[in-house]
């Protein structure tokens, strides 16, 4: 019986080994068998045409020959219908088809549908992909679809003015029409081709950007005025045009936020207001009830001297659903937004609920949140919390480092713990989320006081708290309490313990005598 079964069994694993050996192919291998034409469509092939690399500085004809239709598998005497002309996958484009099949199109419409598809008039070579669809009527009188290949040509927009090395100003209806009342614009520290005004008006404003060059005193030259190609223009977010430029308007009110772009020649107002405070409400606070309770409304912490940015460590449950407020009450809130990284939502499972933000994967978060206007920003990261300064590892010289990163509890009342300290000096605490930098490690700052957690927020440098060589930080996020303290087991811990170790004392005395047991009775 025993041989049979083997027998079977190395029967059964031979086929499986032959099965594995005929049918494993590398899913890197594509197919070689190629796909038969479905008798509903037939095949057409698409050439670039002779306008194939267009150049704005150097174009001087109204129309273009963009593509051209090569061949098909159409029977003969077959009718080619073209429904659409598509550029970059969403870019539509009127044309006409000359009776070779050729396609022509408007320049100047190219040229701005260049630009809309890149947000950018700056004069660089861009790739336009072209798709067509199109069709063939047979003789017969039947329509049969056409699959073509995809076309490629190439178009550099004209070259924008030079930048200004000195900047550019603001002249408009809140700042008065002439040149001593002109208000400069700052350059972005991360962006050498981008201008910014921050400004406040108080009713509907028309406004132009004028190049440092333009401005003389009180004196103005207009003909260098930037602005809109319609004059009035209050979309908020358009092209910049240099010439016969009109108007740009807003209607909105309180602090705004003018943005040029120097490169792609765009602008931006938008809305640049920003709460000073932020709260967290939801299914685990009662959602917001009664209002301004903190076990209602959790804070959160500003960060220090960024406008409208917060952060706070939350601990939630699977499911939780949360929303922010500007107040501790209802009234401005939002929860889910678009700007949340995909990596934020494979980290916490985030999702959007009926306009709620969802967290699918249990545990704590560093939670950053950024409202300034209606640029709303969410990110879920890991809770990093990093020990700092004279305690940490190799003191100033290595700043958040792994070796100085807290222990992070795996339930929601339990505790952080910090590396025991190198040496005796001034504790310092922090997170550091990812939109803050690096070197900047103060402006998410922390310590503990009397038992609490103590934020620094927009406060100043916090008073300094000293450790001992040993000790360690403990935090609980949940109640915002902590201490630092060496690590002394509880009396129930102690006793643990030494139970434990009388346990395994008699245990080891029983093993010991039954081998003794054993080698008596084998003598």
């Amino acid at each position: 019986m025993k041989k049979h079964l083997i027998y079977i069994g190395m029967f059964l694993a031979a086929i499986g080994f032959s099965a594995c050996n005929e049918d494993f192919k590398d899913w890197a291998d594509p197919q070689s068998n190629p796909q038969e034409e479905s008798a509903g469509q037939l095949t057409a092939t698409f050439t670039a045409g002779k306008d194939a690399s267009i150049v704005m500085d150097a174009a001087t004809a109204d129309s273009v020959d963009i593509a051209k239709l090569s061949s098909t598998t159409a029977e003969e005497g077959s009718k080619i219908a073209v429904n659409s002309l598509t550029l970059n996958e969403n870019h539509t484009i009127p044309f006409s088809m000359t009776e070779d099949h050729v396609f022509k199109v408007a320049l100047a419409q190219l040229d701005s549908v260049t630009q809309e598809a890149y947000k950018s008039r700056a004069s660089v070579v861009r790739e336009l992909k072209i798709s067509i669809n199109a069709s063939a009527v047979t003789p017969s009188g039947e329509g049969i679809q056409l699959v073509g290949n995809e076309v490629s040509i190439t178009l550099q927009p004209a070259t924008t003015p030079a930048v200004d090395p000195d900047g550019y100003y603001i002249v408009g209806d809140f700042t008065g029409w002439d040149g001593n009342s002109a208000q400069q614009m700052k350059k972005d520290a991360l962006d050498e081709n981008l201008y910014i005004l921050e400004a406040e008006i108080e009713s509907t404003s028309n406004f132009k950007i004028f190049p440092a060059s333009a401005i003389n005193g009180n004196d103005i030259d207009w003909t260098k005025a930037l602005g809109s190609s319609v004059d009035g223009d209050d979309s908020g977010d358009n092209f910049v045009s240099w010439t016969n430029a009109g108007a740009i308007n807003t209607a909105l009110d309180g602090k705004i936020k003018i943005s040029f772009d120097a490169f792609n020649y765009r602008f931006t107002v938008k809305d640049n207001s920003a709460p000073t405070e932020l709260y967290m409400t939801g299914s685990a606070y009662n959602w917001g009830t009664p209002a301004g309770d903190p076990n209602a409304w959790k804070a959160l912490v500003p960060v220090n001297g960024t406008k409208g940015t917060f952060w706070g460590i939350f601990y939630f449950a699977a499911n939780d659903q949360v929303k922010f407020a500007p107040q501790a009450n209802w009234g401005n809130d939002f929860g889910f937004v678009d700007a949340i990284s995909q990596e934020s939502k494979d980290l916490a499972g985030l999702s959007d609920e009926g306009g709620n933000l969802k967290v699918g994967i249990a545990g704590w978060y560093l939670v950053y949140v950024s409202v300034i206007g209606d640029d709303k920003v969410i990110e879920f990261e890991k809770p990093n919390v990093y020990l700092m300064g004279d305690t940490s590892y190799n003191g100033w010289d290595a700043q958040l480092v792994e070796q100085d990163l807290f222990t992070v509890p795996g339930t929601a009342d339990g505790e952080f713990v910090s590396p025991a300290f190198l040496k005796d000096g001034a504790v310092r605490i922090c997170v550091n989320p990812k939109a803050v930098s690096a070197g900047d490690w103060w402006k998410t700052e922390f310590i503990i006081f009397d038992g609490q957690i103590a934020y620094r927020g927009n406060g100043g440098d916090q008073a300094a708290v000293q450790g001992k060589t040993g000790q360690k930080v403990y935090l609980n996020f949940g109640n915002g309490t902590g201490r630092i303290e060496y690590y002394k087991k509880s009396r129930k811990q102690g006793m643990a313990v030494a139970n434990t170790m009388k346990s395994g004392r008699l245990l080891f005395f029983k093993k010991l005598h039954l081998l003794s047991l054993i080698h008596h009775h084998y003598e």
